[in-house]
């Protein structure tokens, strides 16, 4: 029985200065200030921040996304592509066609949330876990509209969506 108890204090004793190695070193995420880190979670994003001028967006009506536990990656159109839970920049009432990828077999959905963190409109796919299958959702811009968000993995997958007036 002593035998199996120093094992297991081994164990332990391993284990806790893995972790407090990858504290120290910073290995699981943040900065020396307890900010965020600078760069995307997602090994397939480039990129945090995309384009969010107007004019990049003026002719866009589809979005298409790949859905990870770490976030959102955008695919299309260019202002997103590459980027880790890009802002969107829609025009109120103007109607768009988001489709999304599940990327890793983690049950996702994508919706979009007004201020209160309630669905705009019912704004939200079924979701899915199956890895490669799609979901796609039409939606009509609304000023309501604050984030979009996988309702499964809120704190990263989760964007901001700036509204243009339509005029």
């Amino acid at each position: 029985m002593a035998a199996h108890d120093t094992g297991r204090r081994r164990f332990l004793s391993g284990v806790s200065g893995t972790l407090g190695v990858a504290l120290v070193t910073g290995c699981l995420g943040g900065t020396d200030d307890g900010e965020e880190s600078p760069e995307p979670v997602v090994d397939a994003a480039e990129s945090l921040e995309g384009d969010t001028d107007p004019e990049a967006w003026a002719d866009v009506e589809s979005l298409r996304f790949d859905g990870w536990v770490g976030g959102w990656v955008g695919v299309e159109p260019e202002p997103i592509a590459d980027v880790e839970n890009p802002t969107l920049v829609l025009v109120e009432g103007r109607e768009y066609e988001i489709t999304w990828e599940n990327m890793d077999g983690v049950h996702h959905n994508f919706a979009f949330w007004d201020a209160d963190h309630d669905v705009v409109n019912e704004y939200s796919t079924p979701g899915t876990d199956v890895q490669g299958e799609t979901e796609t959702l039409k939606i009509e811009a609304t000023a309501e509209m604050e984030t979009y968000r996988c309702e499964y993995q809120q704190a990263r997958q989760r964007g901001d969506v700036v509204l243009l007036d339509s005029a």
